[in-house]
């Protein structure tokens, strides 16, 4: 039995992020992997809206042990969530590495336009887990996700203008293969 792999998949809000890594698992689901939205775990908080940041940490705690029993029992794990900075990616990757698990760390490509637009759609359509990012802030958004991007030196990017979903699965799973 190969060994399990916690994959981050990071990206700009509305990337597609939670929906790639829905389709992973389910791509696997032989194999039982889980697709871990925090940000939906999140929304489960109550008063998570009026109070951002200790849910947000509350649900990370929450996940963090979820994860741990998950990878633990052998299975793999894809994160959909959107970071900029280090402290949550090493966290990752130091859990990967407890649970004597492979650490993947992949990043969705798309434009602030077409991450607005779906932003806008989402919004409109389901309910709220995020945040207001629409318009030039989310020009600015997706400007500083790429300046920190910039500095991982173990990112693979996945997706890009016209790819298909089954096109982004497949470089996931090279990415994964690499690991394992």
């Amino acid at each position: 039995m190969p060994r399990p792999v916690l994959v981050h998949l990071n990206g700009i809000p509305a990337s597609g992020k939670s929906t790639t890594a829905r389709a992973w698992a389910e791509r696997h689901a032989a194999t039982m992997p889980v697709a871990f939205d925090i940000d939906v775990l999140r929304a489960m908080i109550g008063g998570w809206d009026v109070q951002l940041r200790p849910a947000g940490n509350a649900a990370r705690a929450m996940a963090m042990a979820a994860m741990r029993a998950h990878l633990g029992s052998g299975r793999d794990v894809i994160v959909p969530q959107y970071a900029r900075s280090d402290a949550f990616i090493d966290e990752l990757a130091a859990l990967a590495a407890d649970e004597g698990a492979g650490f993947v760390e992949c990043a969705l490509r798309l434009d602030a336009a077409e991450a607005d637009r779906r932003f806008t759609a989402r919004a409109a359509s389901g309910p709220v887990i995020h945040g207001d990012l629409g318009g030039d802030l989310m020009a600015d958004v997706l400007v500083e996700l790429e300046a920190f991007l910039a500095t991982r030196m173990h990112l693979t990017w996945v997706g890009g203008p016209d790819q298909g979903l089954d096109a982004v699965l497949d470089q996931l799973d090279a990415a994964v293969s690499a690991v394992r």
